[in-house]
């Protein structure tokens, strides 16, 4: 069986290709550190699919972005031409229900809402699709003709079912029956999402292979499934909110919780923003409080839900309850913070979080369950850190690719002598930053992109920055809306025809990383300093658990992570075999050793203290 959907297959990916078949094949792991244009989708998907329709597996495509689901349709679509497959593209469940179009969004509880329109019977879209648990005859006759239609995706179920079935539900009936499963990463990283979609559709992780897409954002995502927290403000307006609902004294034991979180605060913190708590002083402040132990107040809050008739409050209590459950979760691979915080009017509350240090503890769950799985993205390095931190047992298949681009069409500098380092962060360094920009933005024909490791520096250089840049800046903003995201980069691609622009955003932000930008539309790229995450308590937990695990607590926890952000950043530029362009570096630690050897070899870093004939030259050579 042959399933490869294009005509050729390229050389390096022929590689990734081979090796997936052979570890599919062998029930194994792999880690595949794929550049961008090496083809990764329809290299994973053929030895897969191809081992799957042999063997009675699922292959289960799991992505961080919905945005990257229609390539993979369409590479499915393509192999489909040559075998028939089965295929289904889930989303959000609030994304697929047209229903929600009627209300507005922000204001209202979604699985609250769906779940009293199926209680009451009052959704004609859901019981039209599903009878006593069972799909209805017509819904059954539905999903029979989209599967004859071939892979579609979610956008076109959603339109297909929106007067007459719940798309959502039909959705997963096709999955009972599927080759193919599209989903995010909390599909299968979410224990509670993983035991209720797994059921739903009938399958089984032990017949499943999967496939990680774009791995590098799976242990963040994984942190943040796993990391819980709640805080005064979110007490004391649960309190207001349960008074009108319950007869009870919850909202009077809600203020007090509040209370003791706020007094414990002020003894611990001090002048401090922040400091480590014990399980056991959050458990004696709620019982306390509520003059109970600790489980049976519990106990309690989930009786009380039953009571609260506004589906929001609802919701509140039982995220509550969720937190206090996870509170008596392992001391292993979390920590818990005790926070100061601020509202952006300047009021102050006071944080308690249970944080996730280490994702692999549930990960390594998945994994081991499943039959086999391929992790891959163009920013896997080093991939022996991924194999640690995701909890992949030692017969992890490790493997780098080529990048399959032309090495002439991409030139890659690093500053000798700028830094954001913050001892040497002066009003000199900041001049010296924008000027190093403004010639980059000023000498290159068409759009150029600036990656700022912080809107702190992005701020500090923008000041004069303004003033030398003789380009329009589109300038990316902390909160901004997905509306808003949208307009920026449609004003930034149009303003080509006035000789380009400039996008300015921060690294690991939405445009550095979710944005594809090819041929002419950026022919520059500058990385403005190393992206590294705070040093707060949570970062600095994160260092001594890996250092105590793995002997690697710098390198794995605060370095590499930061190093593939700003690669991420950089990979904007080259996203095409066609595509010319600079990258640059501007900060000296980028040739330091600890920090260069995670730069990809064939990208040829030169390291100087002036861009100018570099960069002219380069674009000389390709006229």
């Amino acid at each position: 069986m042959n399933l490869f959907p294009f005509d050729q297959v390229r050389p390096e990916q022929n590689k990734l290709v081979d090796d997936i078949a052979s570890v599919v094949k062998e029930g194994k792991a792999l880690i595949a550190h794929a550049p961008t244009g090496l083809g990764k989708t329809a290299a994973a998907l053929t030895p897969a699919l191809e081992y799957a329709l042999e063997n009675d597996k699922t292959i289960f495509f799991l992505t961080s972005r919905n945005t990257q689901h229609t390539q993979i349709i369409e590479t499915l679509r393509e192999i489909h031409k040559k075998h028939k497959i089965i295929a289904v593209d889930f989303i959000g469940k609030k994304g697929m229900c047209p229903k929600m179009l009627q209300y507005d969004t922000r204001s209202i509880n979604f699985i609250e809402f769906c779940n009293n329109q199926r209680k009451e019977r009052a959704c004609k879209l859901f019981t039209s699709t599903i009878d006593k648990n069972e799909a209805t005859k017509a819904a059954e006759n539905f999903v029979a003709g989209l599967i004859e239609e071939g892979p579609l995706n979610v956008e076109e179920v959603v339109d297909k079912s929106k007067n007459h079935f719940c798309a959502y539900e039909i959705s997963m009936l096709m999955a009972q029956q599927a080759n193919v499963i599209i989903a995010d990463y909390y599909h299968l990283f979410s224990p509670k999402v993983r035991k209720f979609f797994l059921s739903k559709i009938k399958k089984d992780l032990s017949k499943a292979i999967v496939i990680v897409d774009e791995a590098h954002n799976l242990p963040d995502r994984i942190r943040n499934l796993l990391t819980n927290k709640t805080n005064t403000l979110i007490l004391s307006k649960m309190a207001n909110d349960v008074k009108k609902n319950v007869l009870d004294d919850l909202d009077i034991t809600l203020k007090d919780i509040s209370n003791r979180i706020r007094m414990f605060g002020e003894n611990a913190l001090g002048s401090k923003n922040e400091a480590k708590i014990r399980k056991e002083d959050f458990i004696e402040m709620v019982e306390t409080a509520s003059e109970t132990k600790y489980d049976e107040f519990i106990e309690a809050l989930e009786t009380l839900c039953n009571e609260i008739e506004d589906p929001d409050d609802e919701d509140a209590v039982t995220r509550f309850v969720e937190f206090l459950r996870s509170w008596r979760g392992t001391e292993e691979g979390f920590v818990r913070i005790l926070k100061r915080d601020h509202t952006k009017g300047g009021r102050s509350f006071t944080s308690i979080e249970y944080n996730c240090l280490h994702p692999g503890g549930l990960a390594q769950k998945v994994f081991d369950a499943v039959h086999s799985s391929i992790l891959m993205s163009g920013t896997l390095t080093p991939t022996e850190m991924y194999r640690d931190v995701l909890g992949l047992d030692k017969q992890t298949i490790l493997k780098m690719y080529s990048d399959p681009f032309p090495k002439k069409n991409r030139l890659v500098l690093v500053s000798s002598n700028i830094t954001t380092k913050y001892e040497e962060r002066t009003d000199q360094m900041f001049k010296r930053i924008a000027a190093s920009c403004a010639y980059i933005i000023n000498n290159v024909k068409g759009n150029s992109a600036i990656f700022f490791s912080s809107y702190d520096i992005l701020s500090k250089t923008l000041f004069y920055l303004n003033d030398i840049a003789e380009k329009d800046l589109f300038i990316e903003k902390k909160g901004m809306t997905k509306a808003e995201r949208s307009q920026l980069l449609t004003d930034f691609k149009m303003n080509l025809i006035k000789g380009g622009g400039v996008i300015i955003g921060v690294q690991g932000a939405n445009f550095s990383e979710g944005i594809d930008l090819p041929g002419d539309l950026l022919r520059a790229v500058a990385i403005v300093g190393v992206p590294f995450a705070p040093p707060d308590l949570r970062q600095k937990a994160i260092i001594e658990y890996y250092e105590a695990n793995f002997g690697n607590g710098w390198a794995y926890g605060y370095i590499f992570p930061a190093m593939n952000r700003a690669l991420q950043a950089a990979g904007r530029c080259i996203r095409s075999k066609d595509d010319r362009g600079v990258i640059a570096f501007l900060d000296k630690r980028f040739s330091w050793s600890k920090y260069a050897h995670v730069i990809p070899p064939d990208w040829n870093a030169q390291v100087t203290d002036f861009f100018g004939d570099k960069i002219q030259n380069f674009f000389e050579k390709s006229l």
